[in-house]
């Protein structure tokens, strides 16, 4: 654990390298478990203003051992954010994997996917790359192809996965336009073109002549322009999350044991979860992030101050107890029923009269008084949540459409009956991994990412957790500079020097009674 940029996803590949040397089997199978991370990263991570690399999904790696050899691995992904795809704040990226198809693609196969400059594109943000940036994600580039082949993706299936990109990008740029007489909206003609490159025509009808509802049946939508557009997005980022979805799959099953089920195994995990997030402008998805880390923070509190001091008044030791500053209140603002703030937010997104600035009056009415909650100032809607890690205001517009995550109903019968086998596949799930990964419709997204959490918190608390905290040394992104201040705040909120004190006062050593007899 740690904040953004602190080294998490770093470390997890130094300590899996580690892993696999200390087997000096030197397998096919350890070089693969190695070898996805390009892959991984670059669908799954961007650049963002706190790290040039960020994950912007969490990953469990599951390594099965049989007498000091790895004999299969496990991924699961959580929270992937899909937001990402059609938006970006300034500074920031859309995932990797877009950038390196612009600079490794060649003008023949760009032709064949229908992508034009980069520049066009709305999805894409800011300035495109300095020459020595492009080479480097040509290079990325033929690092993923590589990856793909490796891990086993047919030849077809990788032109189809590049097909569907090229056309989530395409769809970015379709926009629509009033239709007259009818009341209702239509794509613009300046954008059949783009239409056409997403190739997907059906879309012009789907997105726009059909009311279609969200999760809750109570909410309808009518045919405006910003619902259309809504649509166009939510397709968007249904698409990429099943693509990602598609690939973790992939890898599980190249990955896969190949053990007599009645062979006991014995295992590691390593959690590595995006970092703690406060950026100049925070919307529903660093809520998300960390809502993540104040979970994590609670089980490192839970495991090493409350177990720890509890064995010890167990045993009738002398044992001063010590004081931790617990976050349990912060995550009963959070995740209470029925009045937590995402119960809340469920609440609002059902009313079609629903706004983000109901959603917010109702939080001021709700949490005043409350020490970790602070109403909005200034002219900017939002509010103020004093988390573990600090005070950070979350700007609420966009919470309740994200939080009801539209997609209109007919379009996944739509790309189950594509003519691009890929899409097809990904929409009927039959042979898709869904372990965290997200469903269409079946509940707001805030339901499923706390479906996620909950089922990696009971793996942690089942198993013997040991932590690796990373701390950042600067907010500056620069090597070997080391800031005091950003240092010491970290320890600070981390728990780590009451940590310290407990390791230093506690009893380290611990030999069961026969261990001790036998000494």
């Amino acid at each position: 654990s740690g904040e953004s940029g602190a080294g998490k996803t770093e470390s997890t590949k130094l300590l899996l390298q580690h892993i696999m040397n200390l087997c000096k089997s030197n397998s096919q199978l350890e070089q693969q478990i190695l070898q996805v991370n390009p892959l991984l990263e670059a669908f799954g991570n961007a650049q963002t203003v706190m790290n040039d690399n960020s994950s912007r999904f969490g990953k469990y790696i599951q390594l099965r051992f049989q007498k000091n050899t790895v004999r299969g691995a496990k991924l699961s992904e959580y929270l992937l954010e899909k937001s990402r795809v059609v938006q970006q704040d300034t500074g920031e990226r859309n995932f990797h994997i877009f950038y390196y198809m612009f600079a490794g693609l060649s003008s023949e196969e760009k032709e064949i996917y229908g992508l034009l400059d980069p520049s066009l594109y709305r999805y894409i943000s800011g300035r495109f790359a300095t020459e020595d940036v492009a080479q480097l994600w040509k290079h990325k580039y033929q690092e993923v192809c590589n990856a793909l082949d490796m891990v086993g993706f047919q030849e077809q299936e990788q032109v189809d996965m590049q097909a569907i990109l090229a056309g989530v990008l395409s769809l970015g740029n379709v926009t629509f336009e009033p239709q007259e007489n009818h009341g209702s909206v239509k794509v613009s003609e300046a954008s059949q073109g783009w239409l056409k490159a997403a190739a997907v025509d059906v879309l012009s009808q789907l997105v726009c002549c059909l009311p279609y509802s969200s999760w809750s049946p109570s909410v309808s939508h009518c045919h405006s322009l910003s619902s259309c557009a809504d649509a166009r997005d939510s397709i968007a980022k249904v698409a990429y999350g099943r693509v990602f979805g598609w690939i973790v799959s992939k890898i599980n099953e190249l990955l896969a044991e190949n053990v007599d089920p009645e062979v006991e195994l014995r295992e590691i995990g390593i959690l590595d979860i995006f970092g703690f997030e406060n950026f100049a402008v925070n919307r529903f998805e660093q809520l998300c992030i960390n809502l993540a880390n104040e979970q994590l923070q609670h089980f490192f509190n839970h495991h090493i101050f409350q177990l720890e001091q509890a064995a010890y008044r167990e045993e009738e030791l002398p044992w001063e107890t010590i004081k931790f500053s617990n976050n349990e209140p912060i995550l009963d603002l959070l995740l209470a029923k029925p009045f937590g703030l995402l119960s809340l937010l469920d609440e609002q997104s059902a009313f079609p009269q629903g706004t983000d600035k109901t959603f917010v009056d109702k939080l001021s009415s709700s949490f005043k008084g409350n020490l970790h909650f602070q109403p909005g100032r200034g002219r900017v809607l939002g509010f103020s949540i004093i988390h573990y890690a600090g005070n950070v205001q979350y700007t609420a517009g966009g919470f309740l459409e994200k939080n009801r995550d539209t997609l209109p109903a007919n379009v996944r019968g739509l790309f189950i009956n594509s003519v691009t086998p890929l899409l097809s596949v990904l929409f009927t799930g039959k042979s898709l991994y869904c372990d965290g990964a997200s469903h269409i419709n079946q509940g707001p997204p805030w339901q499923e990412q706390s479906h996620s959490l909950m089922v990696l918190m009971e793996r942690m608390y089942s198993a013997n957790p040991h932590f690796v905290r990373c701390i950042k040394p600067n907010s500056q992104k620069e090597p070997g500079v080391v800031d005091n201040q950003v240092v010491l705040q970290q320890l600070r909120y981390n728990g780590l020097l009451e940590t310290i004190r407990i390791r230093r006062d506690g009893f380290s050593w611990r030999p069961s009674f026969e261990e001790f007899a036998e000494r």
